[in-house]
Order: structure tokens, then sequence, then C-alpha cells
């Protein structure tokens, strides 16, 4: 089939994390022809990425995929028109919720055109309860005019959960839905190395508060472990004054040494997941976290919140979700810090299995091939 796919950031970009790593690794898997259409710079860039023909189709990564890279004011309703007529694509796919340029000026235009039966689209997590915690009062009263208008009927949505579904179902109840769950960019490498001093945590994600950073914070102050931890933080310093509150809570931390080192694409993560001991990212909220994923198939055991699709690692020996509780998370620290030779290796073989068995399963890639159909 032809997919026309429109999306704010792609390939080569990576700041955008997530709903990146998501349609690239849905399109890798795929025989679907796609024509993608993108910003031709990365998130917080005004630098049009090198090596790359702006306004013109080229193909990408893998032979099945074209992208037209553009100034985001060069997508208006005409363009969007011309191309759809252009290429005849049997269906289109929309990688964001809100984004202004890259799914509701596609959105009107299909709603004008008789084409919104055509729309896939995906809110990428943008309906969780938590992603309201941020410029909350302004997207409801978006939500209030899109019903209103019928912006989002006849439709079809990518859920890629059953907790997704329910929040879509939440705001829309009438919604026709299709699951098919993550593709990872997972490593599946052996067994982890032995422990060694400084026990060292990883965590992985944009600096911003719906990550978890200042329940991490919290759960480490009453955490005081006997043994010299070190806390890497790789994502990008999305918010300065977060940034300045961890560097600050380390004076706080008697045996827990902080180091931040921004954004890193995904080769540079790979000696990050290669050298931790633990993951640690107690989030408000994750609709797959591809960061999780990877982690465990490093062999890596993880303490994440409840609020993730990741459940039932305890009893895998894989890792501990929990509440954001800070004295919960505290306590799950400590039970990794403390384990044994033996029994590191134990729970470090679980999260490898757990991820062997749960990360691109058979039936994960099945229900991606039928997404479009």
């Amino acid at each position: 089939m032809k997919i026309l796919v429109f999306t704010d950031w792609f390939y080569p970009g990576s700041q955008a994390g997530g709903p990146i790593q998501s349609l690239i690794s849905l399109m890798k898997f795929s025989s679907d022809k796609f024509y993608v259409v993108t910003r031709n710079t990365d998130l917080n860039s005004t630098t049009p990425y090198p090596g790359i023909r702006s306004n013109a189709w080229q193909e990408s990564f893998q032979k099945n995929i074209q992208v037209y890279y553009l100034n985001e004011n060069s997508l208006t309703e005409n363009f969007i028109f011309k191309i759809y007529k252009e290429l005849e694509p049997d269906r289109i796919y929309l990688n964001s919720m809100w984004s202004p340029k890259f799914t509701l000026t596609p959105l009107r235009v299909c709603k004008k055109s008789g084409w919104a039966n055509q729309i896939v689209l995906a809110p990428r997590g943008m309906l969780k309860p938590a992603a309201f915690n941020q410029k909350g009062f302004k997207k409801k009263l978006f939500l209030f005019f899109a019903k209103a208008n019928k912006t989002y009927d006849n439709i079809c949505w990518h859920a890629t959960n059953e907790i997704e579904r329910d929040e879509i179902l939440r705001l829309f109840p009438k919604a026709n839905i299709r699951i098919a769950p993550n593709i990872s960019n997972a490593a599946f490498i052996a067994v982890k190395m032995k422990l060694s001093s400084p026990f060292r945590m990883l965590t992985v994600g944009r600096i911003s508060p719906e990550k978890g950073y200042l329940e991490a914070i919290e759960a480490i102050r009453k955490w005081n472990p006997k043994k010299i931890i070190q806390w890497d933080i790789v994502g990008l310093r999305e918010n300065a004054e977060l940034v300045k509150t961890i560097l600050d809570a380390e004076q706080d931390f008697s045996s827990v040494k902080i180091q931040m080192h921004g954004h890193k694409n995904q080769d540079e993560l790979k000696v990050f997941y290669e050298n931790a001991h633990l993951f640690f990212l107690p989030s408000r909220g994750e609709n797959y976290g591809h960061v999780i994923a990877e982690a465990l198939s490093y062999g890596t055991p993880v303490v994440i919140s409840d609020n993730t699709p990741w459940k039932n690692l305890e009893e895998a020996h894989a890792g501990k979700s929990t509440s954001l509780n800070p004295w919960k998370l505290s306590e799950s620290l400590e039970f990794f810090v403390n384990l044994s030779e033996d029994d590191y290796q134990t729970w470090s073989q679980g999260a490898s299995d757990y991820a062997k068995a749960n990360v691109n399963s058979p039936e994960t890639l099945a229900l991606n091939q039928a997404l479009f159909i």
C-alpha cells in the first residue's frame, strides 16, 4: 500500500524522541511504501539537516521510504492537496494529536476533500491524563471545539496498547480504533558484565517534569545509599529551571554523584546502556517507553513508575514498577544496589529474557503489518 505521512520531525532528527522512533520502527518492519512530509530541521533547531535536499522527494534509510523535507511554512493547504493528487495514497498517517501544521492542516484538507476515511491518526500518548498537566486548559478548550466541529470524525485511530485505546475512547466514545503496539529499536545483547564500583544508575529522557525527575530527586533524598552511586542522566535539556534543580540537589546527596550528558542519538546511547547497572525512570506517564525497552534488551534491570505499559516485571526478575511514592522508589533502588553478584546476574538475565518475550513479538509485528489494511 501507498502511505502518505505527515510528521513534524523525522530521520535524521532525534531530539523529538519517542514519536520519531515509533514511526521509524513501524516503517522498518513494513512492506508498504511510505511518503513522508516533514520539516527540514530537528526539534529546537533552525538549521536544515546537512546532506538533505529541501523541497524534493528523496530516498531515506530504506528503499520503501521517500521523504519530502520542507520549511514548515511551506506546508500549505494547496501543497497538501497537490501532493495528495500526485501520489493518490491508500492511507494518510498523522503522527501527532496537536501539531497545527502536520496534523490539523492535513486534517482540514482531508475533511474538505472527502478523504477523512483514509486517515490513520496516532496520538502518541498525547491523550494521557498526565499530558494535560501542561497547557491543560488550552488542550481541553481545543478538544471542545474539535468535537463541536467534528474535526476527528470518520478517521481511524492508531492506539499502541489497550491503555491508549481507553484514553481515546474516554474522549471520543465512537472512535474507530486499531491497536498495533510500538516496535522497538532494542539491541538484545548478552547478560550484563559484572558489578563494579561505582554502581551506575542511568536515566534517559528529556529534562522535563513529566519524566519524573522531581520524584527521582525526592526518592534519592530518602534513600541515602551506603555505596557510591553514579547517576548518569541523558536527555535534552528542555527545562533550564529543572536542570538547575537536579544539579543543585547533588549537594544534598552524600553518596550519589550526578553527571548530565545532554541529548544523545541512538548510536551514542549504546555505551550508556552497556555500562549501566540499573535503569531508573519514575515518569508520570509513558505511552510506550522506548528507552525502557532498550534498557531491558541490554540486560539492565529497571526501576520505573507504574504509569507505563510495562507490567509483571518483578515476577520475571526484570525490574520493579511502583507508585511515585518516594519511599517506594527508594526501597526499589536500595534492593538492586544491595544484590550479590550472582543475584544481580539473575535479574540481568531476567531483564534480557523479558525483553525477548515482550519486545517486537511476532504478534506485535503482525498487528503493525495489518495497521493500514
